[in-house]
């Protein structure tokens, strides 16, 4: 596959709700030439088109709340940006739009008649009972998902535009069968198998040979036995989290923090809602259900006569900033068991039920002294970091040692030998100690670092005052190690030659149970099985099945497999049928790599003829606090 598409499949309608048809080209990368889009307030312009931060964030959230649905309620915005979703979301969103400008400037057009055929095809939005089109089903899916009406049908629009052009291009490409028999024939042929394991213990008294041996091993396998270069430094850290442990607050400072992150120490009313949704023309069957619920019917049984299932009726738990806008002013104004009037929004008409309300609840300040304190003392911290960094670099700079500019500032300091490249900092805890690392590394004998930066904010310089060049460590330092490892080859040298001469035995005739007795090993059956181990018997090394399709009938080898030596032999092999193999799966697997191998090598030229700009500072702006908590 060309390099810059990761994934050719159904588009972001298709992924998150229902299968229709649908293309996205999610793993279309953005390269640095098509970042920044200057003071525009765009997340992206992609020819005469663009991507409002509305757009993205509406995006995002749908794809965030499924991965909720995934993981459970506790997956927030935070998990998914470092997942890498957002910028996935983005790449989606630029690739969806960059295959409908191509399709605007070809002229392409897709009417509402075949909108709507679409949509009234896919088997996610028909009534089970009747097999026909059900707006209930067709509505409640779209609110479930975070789609407006509209949105959806823009989205399908524009991704049947996409699929004309996709189609011009990919339309004539055919497999041929020979090529897919042949796959088939290659997949689905199977072989069996039987094989002993040696004992091990068998080789377990190696005995150690003279200096002179062991020397020469020494010699021939030094890098085995080379200590790597290390540093002797002296660090000097400066951090917030260490000011904070010198910051003392008084109860004025606390109560006024406490005062300011009082919504942090608050959690809203939560409602648990229950809905019967009507069709936008359905206002007055709406307005009866509503009479009836008046009059005492039971609301799940009024739902499930209008088409309503459970799982569709209860929608969950809601704050007021997290429920549907039009529902909020309703919904928050029943009490606990109370039932709406009919409410009308883009999705149709809505009888809402509040079976349970959990009431806001504030949390003292002597419940959150802890965690006030601790906050106030860090924001002191940070506050105090500035100024502190500034009279530390310049201590330094005016060729002040780093001991003593650290104690001018309060700074921690630590004397530090044996630093080997990619280690850290030899077990020390200390903040940023793998960048700290690389930049030791970065510095020659006797040189001093800038005041550097971590990425958590810890600040530190640092000196190298000593360097030990790598050299491989004297025989007698390491001779125990040397011994060890010399056995274990010499070991593993013996196995298998007594492995390859018992399977020289079987392919000289001798029957592998007699020579598996003669060895004191059992004989074990590795099972009908495929190239890729399917069918294997249980707790039979994958690596037994590869051995059987590289011997001849009734052949066999020796095998490492891990720690263990066998001998496996081939007893039969059972060609694939290809006049009875369903080779479709194959062709169709064949026909789509073909096509994305074509699509690929078209974006790659959309992205030359179609100007795209995307804007990271704005989404940097938008997602900020996120990315920061």
């Amino acid at each position: 596959m060309l390099a810059g598409i990761r994934n050719f499949s159904k588009s972001i309608f298709a992924k998150i709700i229902f299968s229709l048809l649908a293309l996205s080209f999610v793993g279309w990368g953005l390269n640095a030439s098509m970042l920044d889009l200057g003071t525009s307030r765009q997340v992206a312009e992609i020819g005469n088109q663009s991507i409002t931060p509305v757009e993205l964030d509406r995006a995002f959230q749908r794809t965030v709340q499924n991965m909720r649905n995934a993981f459970g309620p506790n997956f927030n915005q935070q998990q998914a940006i470092q997942m890498g979703l957002l910028n996935n979301t983005v790449q989606s969103l630029v690739s969806q739009k960059i295959m409908r400008e191509d399709a605007r400037e070809m002229g392409i057009g897709i009417s509402d008649e075949k909108v709507r055929d679409a949509i009234f095809a896919s088997d996610s939005f028909k009534n089970p009972t009747t097999g026909k089109f059900d707006r209930d089903r067709f509505m409640q899916s779209l609110y479930a998902a975070g789609y407006t009406e509209q949105e959806f049908i823009d989205g399908v629009r524009g991704d049947l535009m996409s699929q004309q052009i996709v189609g011009s291009l990919t339309g004539t490409v055919a497999v041929p069968d020979i090529m897919a028999k042949q796959i088939v024939a290659y997949r689905n042929e199977q072989r069996s198998g039987s094989f002993f394991t040696l004992n091990p213990a068998e080789f377990d008294n190696i005995e150690t040979p003279d200096d002179a041996t062991l020397r020469k091993y020494h010699e021939d396998n030094a890098p085995a036995f080379t200590a790597p270069e290390s540093r002797d430094v002296v660090l000097a850290t400066l951090s917030a989290a260490d000011l904070a442990d010198t910051i003392t607050v008084t109860d004025e400072e606390v109560l006024e923090a406490y005062n300011q992150r009082i919504a942090e120490f608050q959690t809203p009313e939560k409602r648990t809602v229950q809905q019967i949704l009507f069709a936008p023309n359905e206002e007055q069957t709406a307005k009866d259900a509503y009479k009836r619920l008046e009059d005492g019917a039971d609301f799940m049984e009024v739902a499930k006569e209008a088409g309503m299932d459970s799982s569709v009726v209860n929608l969950g738990e809601f704050t007021a900033n997290d429920i549907l806008p039009d529902l909020r002013d309703a919904t928050f104004a029943l009490k606990e068991g109370g039932i709406s009037e009919p409410v009308e929004t883009a999705l149709g008409w809505h009888i809402l039920r509040v079976p349970s309300i959990t009431p806001s609840k504030t949390q003292s300040l002597d419940e959150v002294r802890d965690t006030v304190v601790e906050g106030l003392k860090q924001y002191k911290a940070e506050d105090a970091m500035y100024d502190l960094s500034v009279t530390f670099d310049e201590e330094l700079g005016a060729g002040t040692p780093i001991e003593d500019a650290a104690r001018e500032v309060g700074a921690k300091t630590y004397t530090l030998t044996g630093i080997v490249k990619g280690q850290g900092l030899d077990g020390n805890k200390i903040d940023g100690a793998d960048e700290i690392n690389a930049k030791i590394f970065e510095l020659g004998d006797g040189e001093e670092s800038f005041l550097e930066e971590t990425a958590t904010g810890t600040r530190y310089v640092v000196r190298v005052t000593n360097v030990t060049p790598s050299a491989l460590r004297p025989f007698e330092d390491v001779r125990d190690e040397v011994t060890t490892a010399w056995k274990a080859e010499e070991r593993q040298k013996e196995m298998l030659a007594k492995a390859e001469k018992l399977a020289s035995d079987v392919n000289n005739g001798t029957a592998i149970a007699t020579v598996a007795s003669e060895d004191g090993a059992n004989v074990q059956q590795t099972g009908m099985t495929k190239r890729d181990g399917q069918g294997l018997s249980q707790n039979v090394n994958p690596s037994i099945a590869a051995a059987l399709f590289s011997l001849e009938d009734g052949k066999a080898k020796s095998l490492q497999t891990g720690e263990n030596i066998v001998v496996v032999k081939l007893d039969d092999v059972k060609a694939a049928n290809t006049d009875t193999a369903d080779a479709a799966p194959v062709k169709d697997e064949l026909r789509q790599a073909i096509d994305q191998d074509i699509v690929a090598q078209y974006l790659d030229y959309l992205r030359d003829e179609i100007s795209v700009s995307v804007n990271q500072g704005v989404i940097n702006g938008l997602y900020a606090p996120a990315a920061e908590n």
